[in-house]
């Protein structure tokens, strides 16, 4: 008999590890609390989001990459430098051998893709809107019971992915640890008088990384760190005075900025729980972690749990072992906590490098810069963890389906 799994939150990480799970031997329950045509679903907004390649191969895996490719905008080359200094880098797609680094996708095109997935699926049963209130998962039971606006469920496991204000975890007694950054993101879309050739641009500034994504024609995705309320005074701005200011930030190097739109502003924050696992419950995504956009990692580290995920569960699906065994989600916790931990100081290391002025550190980070552009070994060795392909990969992760195990 086939052991029940419910998912917490459909956005784009639960329904990921949903359609993930499809082709394996369970009944699957994903409970979303937002409407489908309410503008509250994150995985509806205007953002865009920057794939890996790790994770197109991820997509290609579960069967949802023809159907978000065509709105996607490939990255062949990052353009990496330091406002006012000399040092830079450039990482090419051909130092790694991929057809490119990754993608810019629209968050409303994943968003769709994934919910038409989930609604289309015979094996999948997706309720929307219904809201998990409570879990009961006592010690030595062979399921849990989980509460929700649309009934109760027993259920072997627990997957709780319902973002970073998981109303859950903080439920279940889970500990965070918080970070809250003093500036905030100024996020849209940006268009240039010329080509891009899809290359991106990570300029460090004193107040943090400005970031051009390449989408389809000449279009940018911005992302733009600035302090709390210069974010939204730029954001205020009539359209000619902020694309001065920001030429005057960025420079000339993609051309001119010739328009604006879709303009919001985020906080940002960095949050980890000391614990992802309880009995019969495991955390993912953002509901587990979330790090500052500076290196583009936050939603690719969701995927990759969930291809760990997924795959260890598949494991213990076809040895015939219980799901939800507390082992089982502790191995797989174990396996994450390594990566998540690497993906935290990393980008904190970036962000303090970057925004600090002593003489010695500012020569420091640009004479890194330039050794990483004139040592191929180092840059490699970079791109291959930046864009998922370092260090054993789950199957999902080398594009495997799950069903060929």
């Amino acid at each position: 008999m086939a052991q029940r799994l419910t998912i917490v939150g459909g956005g784009l990480v639960g329904a990921s590890l949903a359609c993930a799970l499809e082709p394996l031997d369970l009944e699957i329950t994903v409970f979303e609390e937002t409407p489908l045509d309410s503008n509250a679903q994150p995985s509806f907004d205007e953002r865009t989001i920057a794939l890996t390649y790790g994770s197109r191969r991820i997509f290609e895996a579960i069967g949802i990459w023809d159907q978000v490719s065509y709105e996607s905008g490939p990255i062949y080359q990052i353009h990496v430098s330091n406002r006012g200094h000399f040092g830079f880098t450039r990482l090419d797609r051909q130092d790694i051998g991929t057809d490119a680094l990754g993608y810019v996708v629209p968050t409303r095109t994943l968003g769709r893709a994934l919910t038409e997935r989930l609604r289309s699926s015979a094996k999948i049963d997706y309720r929307c809107p219904a809201a998990a209130t409570a879990i009961h998962n006592e010690r030595d039971t062979p399921t849990a019971r989980i509460h929700t606006t649309d009934g109760d469920l027993e259920t072997a496991l627990i997957v709780i992915a319902d973002g970073g204000r998981s109303a859950l975890t903080q439920k279940l007694g889970w500990k965070k640890r918080t970070k809250p950054y003093s500036e905030k993101a100024l996020v849209g879309i940006v268009g240039v008088d010329r080509p891009h050739n899809g290359t991106a641009f990570e300029r460090f500034t004193k107040h943090g990384p400005l970031a051009l994504l390449p989408l389809k024609d000449e279009r940018f995705a911005l992302a733009w760190t600035l302090p709390e309320g210069e974010a939204e005074e730029t954001a205020d701005l009539h359209e000619d005075d902020l694309l001065a200011r920001l030429q005057l930030a960025f420079g000339y190097r993609a051309g001119r900025f010739t328009r604006c739109q879709q303009l919001r502003v985020y906080p940002l924050s960095r949050s980890v729980l000391t614990s992802t696992v309880a009995e019969r419950c495991v955390a993912i995504g953002n509901s587990a972690h979330t790090v500052h956009p500076v290196a583009g990692q936050g939603f690719n580290l969701g995927l990759r749990d969930v291809a760990q995920l997924a795959e260890d569960l598949a494991c213990a699906i076809r040895e015939e072992q219980d799901i939800g065994d507390r082992s089982l989600l502790e191995s797989y916790a174990k396996k994450r906590r390594a990566q998540t931990g690497r993906v935290l100081s990393f980008t904190d290391g970036l962000l303090q490098a970057f925004s600090n002025e002593w003489p010695g550190i500012r020569t420091a980070r640009n004479i890194g810069l330039n050794l990483i552009e004139i040592f191929p070994p180092a840059k490699t060795l970079l791109l291959k963890r930046t864009v998922g392909l370092a260090g054993r990969l789950p199957r999902l992760s080398r594009g495997l389906s799950l069903d060929t195990m």
